[in-house]
């Protein structure tokens, strides 16, 4: 993900030197804007692609930045402990709740992996606070500080301008959604030791649920379409 958002940015350096002859591509409205940023009027109009285009396009280096540390930092967490695919879906899924959110609730023109990044960080908190008990203190330090981060950023968006906290918003539920029905399913185990029962953490055998899984993954996708379909009939600030 971090690689396909570097070569998104890399991409808007080059159009914009190849067809406006400017070096400042990423910031450039036009580049952005042919490149597939969010354009409200444009996705009424049937470009709903705009709204997975706009996940992996960034306004300027420090809005690239940004977004791949907290990738960077809330990737590898979630992806060891739920797999690749299961990372996948929540990021992607996650990030188009984010754009539809900022669709039917945000006239302006935006871009930006905000929204799966939201989905990552919504993720991350309903895990460790589902198996809270099985992670010991370092679970809830990780826990504490998602939140903490959750917070900061939340208000952070809704105090600050140009930024999308629709999209933030968005993701966030998006990606707690997604990420409910994908979580591993564990039992106890049948023997337990003593070691285990002192240090207070019972390892747990993981079941397998995959047909599960991927049937929620499926609602989760129709939900999806739902929520844009309900926002288009709405109608969506056009600005």
């Amino acid at each position: 993900m971090i690689g396909l958002n570097l070569l998104a940015f890399a991409a808007t350096f080059v159009f914009g030197l190849v067809v406006f002859g400017t070096w400042t591509g990423p910031v450039d409205i036009r580049v952005l804007y042919l490149l597939g940023m969010k354009s409200n009027i444009d996705i009424l109009n049937g470009q709903v692609w705009r709204l997975f285009t706009a996940m992996f396009l960034h306004i300027g280096p420090t809005h690239l930045i940004s977004n791949l540390i907290g990738l960077f930092m809330l990737g590898p967490i979630l992806e060891g402990h739920l797999g690749h695919w299961r990372f996948a879906a929540i990021y992607l899924i996650g990030g188009l709740f984010g754009s539809v959110a900022s669709y039917a609730f945000s006239p302006a023109l935006s871009a930006g992996a905000s929204g799966a990044i939201f989905a990552l960080l919504g993720a991350t908190v309903l895990y460790f606070f589902r198996f809270r008990e099985n992670f010991g203190q370092r679970g809830q330090e990780i826990l504490r500080s998602m939140l903490v981060v959750l917070v900061l950023n939340l208000v952070l968006g809704g105090t600050v301008a140009n930024v999308d906290n629709w999209g933030h918003v968005g993701g966030l539920l998006g990606g707690v959604l997604v990420a409910a029905g994908l979580f591993p399913t564990y039992r106890p185990p049948q023997v337990i030791s003593l070691e285990a029962i002192q240090s207070g953490r019972i390892p747990l055998v993981r079941e397998a649920n995959r047909t599960l899984q991927i049937g929620w993954t499926v609602l989760a996708l129709l939900l999806l379409v739902l929520a844009f379909w309900l926002a288009s009939q709405a109608g969506p600030p056009l600005g």
